[in-house]
């Protein structure tokens, strides 16, 4: 939710640049394209952000090596660009474990999605930590209800914290009341979870029942990521067809773009990156002809389609931008604080029952 903001406190020589806010004052994808490209011919250029007020983040890969036939080895996939100049500020690998501060955000990223562990073990273990947690959720609230009537006036107690509580009624009174305040946003953030991460496994298949998501032409292309095919036209140009081929507005700017060489297509965005809503309008194009492939907008499609739509701004908090992301971040806080409140309550009532084991 704010990891570019911390990321740009602590690394400010990465994303260093001298344009003004002026979208006009940079020099363009492809231009940005072939500073990476002149300065290391090994590299392929694969997503290009477009703003004008911080450096391009831009991301690359190893291109096939002739005398081997596999990727040249790098030991990097990010690299950073003034956008009013093309100079390269720096470059770093994003995810790898690591204290250094070039690489402590991605990492902390990285774990958060994956435990930084190899293939794809770690997003199945944390989109199945996403779905026990989706379902405690229920569990948790169904155990704060009353056992007798009235049911809401009972029910109000487990909402509140008791005053001049002992420390363990205190404990108890937060775990129970934040669970229940917090409910709603905690049940987002695990759903959303799930499908980050069994998108096709859980999410899809669950959400299909109620109402079909739409499947997207361009990322059900064949691949082969052993012979990657060269674009016929460049960055620029991809940006300008796609534009055309998808009818969009001239004062709707591009956000950024990337190219999969491994289909032989772009993928172009459109409108402002980060702004709150559903997010941006994505248009694919073919790579070599330049047909139109698929056009995906926010807010359009089936209600699978826009329920998928939400929950990357639902998870990160962009939904409804600076409000929806605080609630977010201390959301990620109380969950913490309610991890440790429910062991604390473990571990008293395991005390008690061994306690209650004891011979007299």
């Amino acid at each position: 939710m704010f990891q570019r903001e911390i990321d740009q406190i602590i690394n400010p020589g990465l994303w260093r640049h001298s344009a003004p806010t002026s979208a006009s004052a940079s020099i363009g994808p492809s231009a940005i394209a072939s500073a990476i490209e002149t300065a290391d011919p090994r590299l392929r250029t694969r997503w290009i952000p477009l703003e004008s007020h911080v450096a391009a983040d831009v991301w690359v890969e190893p291109r096939i090596d002739p005398a081997t036939g596999v990727p040249y080895v790098i030991d990097f996939n990010q690299v950073f660009v003034d956008p009013a100049t093309g100079a390269i500020n720096g470059r770093r690998a994003y995810g790898p474990p690591t204290l250094n501060p070039v690489g402590l955000v991605p990492f902390i990223d990285m774990f958060h999605r994956t435990l930084s562990l190899p293939g794809l073990w770690g997003t199945w273990i944390m989109g199945l930590v996403a779905l026990f947690w989706a379902f405690d959720c229920f569990v948790g609230a169904w155990l704060t209800f009353p056992r007798g009537r009235p049911f809401l006036s009972r029910w109000k107690t487990a909402w509140t914290i008791k005053k001049g509580a002992s420390p363990v009624r205190l404990n108890m009174d937060l775990h129970r009341a934040g669970g229940l305040w917090l409910w709603g946003v905690l049940l987002i953030i695990a759903v959303s979870g799930v499908s980050f991460n069994l998108e096709h496994q859980v999410f899809e298949p669950v959400v299909s029942m109620v109402s079909p998501i739409s499947e997207n032409a361009f990322e059900h292309l064949p691949m082969d990521f052993a012979r990657p095919k060269a674009p016929a036209f460049g960055f620029d140009e991809a940006v300008a067809r796609a534009r055309a081929l998808a009818d969009i507005p001239a004062d709707v700017a591009s956000s950024g773009l990337y190219y999969a060489a491994e289909i032989g297509g772009y993928g172009v965005a459109f409108g402002e990156a980060y702004r709150p809503g559903l997010g941006v309008t994505w248009v694919y194009i073919d790579a070599i002809d330049g047909h139109l492939i698929e056009v995906t907008r926010p807010a359009h499609g089936t209600g699978g389609d826009v329920f998928a739509q939400l929950q990357l701004p639902l998870h990160s908090g962009q939904i409804l931008g600076l409000p929806t992301r605080l609630i977010v971040f201390f959301a990620g806080l109380a969950t913490a604080g309610l991890s440790i409140t429910g062991v604390a309550i473990y571990v008293v009532k395991r005390r008690a029952r061994t306690k209650a084991k004891r011979p007299r």
